[in-house]
Formats: C-alpha cells, sequence, structure tokens
C-alpha cells in the first residue's frame, strides 16, 4: 500500500482554504469547538458512505485532531483513487500556531 502525500499546517496555510476540498473527519463537537477556515465536516464513520461525494479532479485534503483519523480516511480514500493529502498535526497545530479559527455550531459546513 502506498503512503499517501501529507503536508504540515504551514504548507496548508499557503493554500487558498475556501477554494479547496478540505475534509474535517473529526465528530461535530470536535469540529464546533474549532475547525480551520474551509473546512467542511463529515466524520470518519460517515466516509465510506459519501465516497461518490469526493472530487477526482483535484486533491482532497484531510484533517483531523493531530493527523492519526485524517491518515485512516487518506488510505481509505486512495483505493477509490481519489487523491488524499493529509494535514500532519491537524487541527491542534493549526490553532496552536495561532493561526485563525473558526468555532461555533452556526451553519455548520458539512461536506
Amino acid at each position: 500500500m502506498t503512503e499517501i502525500e501529507e503536508i504540515s499546517t504551514d504548507e496548508l496555510a499557503k493554500l487558498d482554504l475556501e477554494n479547496i476540498c478540505l475534509v474535517d473527519v473529526r465528530e461535530e463537537y470536535e469540529f464546533i469547538e474549532m475547525r480551520v477556515p474551509g473546512a467542511l465536516l463529515l466524520p470518519l464513520g460517515e466516509v465510506p458512505e459519501h465516497v461518490d461525494k469526493f472530487p477526482l479532479d483535484r486533491p482532497v485534503y484531510l484533517i483531523c485532531a493531530s493527523g492519526n483519523r485524517s491518515k485512516v480516511a487518506g488510505d481509505f480514500l486512495s483505493k477509490f483513487h481519489i487523491e488524499a493529502i493529509n494535514i500532519a498535526g491537524g487541527t491542534k497545530a493549526w490553532v496552536s500556531s495561532g493561526r485563525a479559527y473558526k468555532y461555533g455550531d452556526v451553519d455548520l459546513p458539512h461536506f
């Protein structure tokens, strides 16, 4: 099995967050606490039933709390020829770096 690509939160910060496919695979309560701007919520357990929604023409950036669940999601999606890129360090690394983040449960952006 090939390893999926992994980038740091510094590399993520250089991308146009509103125009990439950034999927957060944490649970909804975690997503409400803090999330990277532009991230869409799709809990890990729901990824298999939504495989057909993932784009095949551009990379999918996956994030969770620390990078473990998003790697699991990426390994799964890669079996369907979806270009998955894991965000090492996850949302915790993003927030602890001092970058702006969103929170709250108003208009939760679901994948």
